[in-house]
């Protein structure tokens, strides 16, 4: 194994990353990201510069959805005026099974943490959906998952390219 980094998601950036998977395996969450950004200070990024890594995979040990919810929107036209509104949709666990199989080629974005309790970490994982269009940003689909996990593994076998500012 190349590189593996242990309970350091905030040494991540996640601004390109794309997940290619993400499913429940033995008691674990599962992804498989591409497009990660090591940052400087992660301990396996001896480069001291933001590099991508090459395809990663990501074990949240001991971990579950705890809730989810479809983000709504507000769509208002040139002049400000309110057309349409969407509020937040949340998500029972039907839905939420069924949404981890849909995860492929979507971006995951941000991947925040919430808190800590009784040993386990609670993070906010953003999922966004592209739409056909991918410039038409209000086809989009964001999807806001919470997660508990004991320990978050990143392991990837090498290196990409540097992060251009």
């Amino acid at each position: 194994m190349g590189f593996e980094s242990v309970n350091e998601i905030d040494k991540f950036s996640f601004d390109d990353c794309v997940v290619k998977k993400f499913e429940v395996q033995e008691g674990q969450l599962y992804l498989e990201l591409e497009a990660l950004i090591v940052k400087a200070g992660n301990s396996q990024n001896t480069n001291y510069t933001e590099s991508y890594a090459g395809p990663t995979t990501v074990r949240l040990k001991e971990g579950k959805i705890l809730s989810g919810i479809k983000e709504g929107y507000k769509y208002y036209d040139a002049n400000e005026v309110l057309l349409s509104e969407e509020p937040d949709q949340e998500l029972d666990q039907d839905t939420l099974d069924a949404l981890l199989p849909q995860c492929v080629d979507v971006y995951l974005f941000s991947m925040e943490k919430d808190s800590e309790k009784d040993g386990k970490q609670i993070y906010d994982m953003e999922i966004e959906f592209p739409g056909e269009d991918q410039y038409d940003k209000t086809s989009t689909d964001i999807y806001e998952l919470k997660v508990e996990f004991e320990k978050a593994v990143f392991s990837w076998e090498r290196y990409l390219n540097r992060v251009e500012s």
